[in-house]
């Protein structure tokens, strides 16, 4: 008789991935309150968080519900915490003098190299470097009322464009004296004091010996691709250990374009495929266990060692092994060891540094990393029923990451990235081997440069492709999507995400499915969003919205157009132009050449055809062979429909000599088109705008485009002796220089102006009817 027995659960194991463990996300959603609260500098806000925390306790605990016990120790511990970090900055000599903006001398050690203000590539026909200088630091000795007093406050120094060279000696760890003037930072920064640099700068002393290895390994990097293709030699180090100082505004505004920006920065995706890299190579190698183990260690210390131990590096080392762990674990177990990872990950790090919780780049990457060890597994298993498992993995893990940082990305940009999954999903098999050989190149570049050189080649090789990748991306006419701004906009947003991630893995589990949305998805982005009604066919005047920055279009005559800027993003000043209907500039005026104004000019050269480039006198971009004009006060010029008159700068000014005077520089003209009249200032200041009026120039004008996209730094007089009706504000989007600024709004709105925005309207055209003008936005 055949004998029987019992079958055990074991012998089927289900399926079903275990449910995640959320018993520590109350406590680290607690933890990043706290923290938030205790930095703010609000008492009131901070009492009020001791009051939630504990109101509920009591009855909580003679009830005897524990949940709550670790949700409040949570808030109240990182609210301290975060008091305490918050006090040491807000008192002190160095808060004091900042207080008062008070000169005086400080002793400060550099906590990173200085980091040049982003520049255009080529546009004054040099390396594109030229501009202003910022570094942190920790103030450690400081000079108050004839005495050194000895401090210790973290410090954000300024540095113009004239006192430039002198910083270069300057490097990370050194210790260098300076005289400065002090300002105080608004509420909730992690620093005691914005330093202007006003004086030479002298290195007292040299970094540690740790920080001149570190410093010997970067080197070796840049030298080891020194000879490669330009974008390649500015990307592997920027994508190895951080390095962007070779990284020009046009790379920069093409990757974040792309959705692809942090490959170019210290980020837990990048740490997360090096490990995925490592680990596949020892498994090949038949390393396994334990060993392993030893491998993803060494791998974490060694890129955190070489990308120094700064907060953002922590972060990104504590989430890219969060996601690594979950991936690895799989469907089965990824999510619920993943989220209790992450929990704790993000308490860890704010107890570490409190000061995350108030930063952008922390809220983007906590996100990503709960999209993918939440959903990427899950949905790569759905997938990889039909597609090799690679693929399912390239489309769920971007995907999953995209979806769950689109709420939180959506306020910082105004756009939804379209292209981004494409484009990281192309850039996925890339970036492992590039960060691998680079690394190998970095260390080898200290013993034997000339291995280096070999040993990069493919770190080179895989950089130049990812190049081509963001540029051909962000050239896509449906790289991005506008998303109107504001809570609403996000909650619209948030609830678009929920749909989509309840509705991927039916997707994903079907081919037919996934082709279609793939296809979809393909052709919105290389046909772009249709925008009906927008521009109105008879407009004469249009402010094109291209971020941080000023692009202004006059219609000259039919498909032709005077562009007045071009902006630092190419990607939005060409579409722009090509919704406009705009096929030939017949004039580009250049107000300066400052980034935000000219950065785009390379690509607008190569893709419009342009008759002639207008700049103030002592400015030279690179125009190839379009012809270059200099232009002063005085000087009248039209082209088809437009009239343009030049107002400033006087003729025979000297030219500018740093950032300021080349605001102040400006070439400022007025245009006539199309029945109305627009004031052009660029970035003239309030010191400029005053000198503009003392010479007796004519400044009315029926619209006025906001000098210095809104900034505090105007004229009253000025504004108001414009006459302007219609005040355009070109601006972007959650712009980290507050612009426009609230004063300067509401002197605009005194004068009687209506202001128009582009980073609430997107694209305005302007049209002009009877007499009557109106403008339209294309939101």
């Amino acid at each position: 008789m055949p004998t029987s027995r019992r079958t055990s659960p074991s012998d089927h194991p289900d399926p079903r991935p275990a449910p995640a463990d959320v018993r520590l996300v109350g406590p680290a959603l607690a933890a990043w309150a706290g923290s938030w609260l205790g930095t703010s500098g609000r008492p009131v806000w901070q009492l009020a968080g001791i009051a939630c925390a504990l109101l509920p306790l009591v009855p909580a605990l003679r009830a005897r519900r524990w949940s709550w016990v670790p949700v409040a120790a949570a808030l109240l511990g990182c609210l301290g915490v975060g008091w305490l970090h918050a006090l040491a900055v807000a008192t002190g000599p160095v808060r004091t003098l900042a207080t008062d903006s008070r000169a005086t001398e400080l002793r400060i050690v550099l906590l990173h190299d200085p980091v040049r203000v982003a520049a255009p590539a080529q546009v004054d026909g040099t390396d594109g470097r030229a501009g202003r200088m910022w570094v942190r630091a920790r103030a450690e000795q400081v000079r108050v009322a004839e005495q050194t007093v000895r401090v210790r406050a973290p410090v954000l120094v300024t540095v113009t464009v004239s006192d430039g060279p002198a910083w270069q000696q300057a490097v990370a760890g050194s210790t260098v004296a300076v005289r400065g003037t002090l300002a105080a930072p608004g509420p909730g920064s992690d620093l005691a004091a914005v330093v202007r640099a006003t004086g030479p700068v002298t290195v007292v002393a040299g970094p540690s010996w740790d920080q001149r290895a570190v410093r010997s390994v970067h080197d070796g990097l840049r030298a080891a691709v020194a000879d490669r293709d330009p974008r390649a030699r500015a990307l592997v180090p920027a994508l190895v250990v951080g390095d962007t100082a070779l990284v020009d505004q046009t790379m920069e505004t093409e990757f974040r374009d792309a959705g692809l920006l942090h490959v170019m920065a210290v980020s837990g995706s990048n740490l997360t495929l090096l490990l995925a890299f490592l680990l596949s190579g020892a498994k090949l190698l038949g390393l396994r266990g334990r060993t392993l183990h030893v491998v993803t260690a060494s791998g974490v210390v060694v890129f955190v060692a070489l990308c120094r131990t700064e907060p953002s590096v922590l972060r990104a080392a504590a989430m890219g092994t969060v996601a690594l762990s979950a991936l690895m674990a799989g469907a089965a177990d990824g999510p619920r060891r993943g989220l209790r990872s992450l929990s704790v990950a993000i308490i860890g790090l704010l107890v570490i540094d409190p000061w995350l919780s108030r930063s952008a780049g922390f809220a983007l990457s906590s996100a990503a990393t709960a999209g993918i060890v939440l959903w990427a597994s899950p949905w790569a298993e759905r997938m990889a029923r039909w597609a090799p498992r690679w693929l399912a993995e390239a489309v769920c893990v971007p995907l999953a990451a995209q979806l769950a940082t689109a709420p939180v990305a959506v306020p910082l940009s105004g756009n939804v990235s379209i292209v981004g999954l494409l484009a990281n999903m192309a850039v996925g098999p890339l970036v492992g081997p590039a960060t691998v050989t680079g690394f190998a190149a970095a260390g080898l570049g200290v013993a034997w440069p000339q291995g280096a050189v070999i040993v990069a080649w493919p770190a080179a090789l895989a950089a130049r492709a990812i190049a081509a990748v963001a540029s051909a991306a962000a050239g896509t006419p449906g790289a991005t999507l506008w998303w109107p701004p504001g809570a609403a906009g996000v909650g619209l947003l948030a609830l678009a995400s929920a749909v989509a991630v309840l509705a991927a893995p039916g997707c994903l589990a079907r081919w037919w499915l996934s082709l279609l949305l793939a296809v979809a998805l393909l052709v919105v982005v290389l046909r772009g969003p249709a925008r009906p009604g927008w521009p109105p066919p008879d407009w004469a005047l249009a402010v094109c919205d291209v971020g941080q920055g000023n692009a202004i279009a006059l219609a000259s005559g039919p498909g032709e157009a005077v562009l007045v800027d071009t902006g630092g993003d190419p990607a939005a000043v060409t579409g722009c132009l090509r919704q406009l209907g705009v096929r030939r500039i017949s004039l580009l005026v250049l107000s300066h050449l400052h980034a935000d104004h000219a950065g785009a000019l390379p690509q607008v050269l190569a893709q419009v055809p342009v008759e002639a480039v207008v700049t103030a006198p002592g400015h030279y971009p690179a125009t190839g062979r379009v012809p270059h004009l200099e232009s002063s006060a005085g000087d009248v010029v039209t082209v088809g429909a437009v009239r343009w008159e030049s107002l400033a700068p006087e003729p025979g000014r000297p030219p500018p000599t740093d950032s300021a005077d080349e605001n102040d520089g400006s070439l400022t003209g007025r245009a006539s088109v199309g029945g109305l009249s627009v004031l052009l200032p660029g970035d003239l200041q309030a010191e400029g705008q005053d000198r503009l009026l003392r010479a007796g120039a004519d400044v009315s004008a029926t619209f006025l485009v906001v000098p210095h996209h809104g900034s505090r730094d105007q004229s009253k007089d000025f504004l108001r002796a414009t006459g302007a009706r219609v005040a355009l504000v070109s601006v972007g989007r959650s712009n980290s220089y507050g612009h426009p600024h609230p004063a300067t709004l509401a002197t605009l709105a005194e004068l009687g102006m209506w202001i128009v925005r582009t980073d609430q309207g997107g694209h305005i055209a302007v049209t002009c009817t009877d007499q009557r003008c109106r403008a339209v936005p294309v939101h």
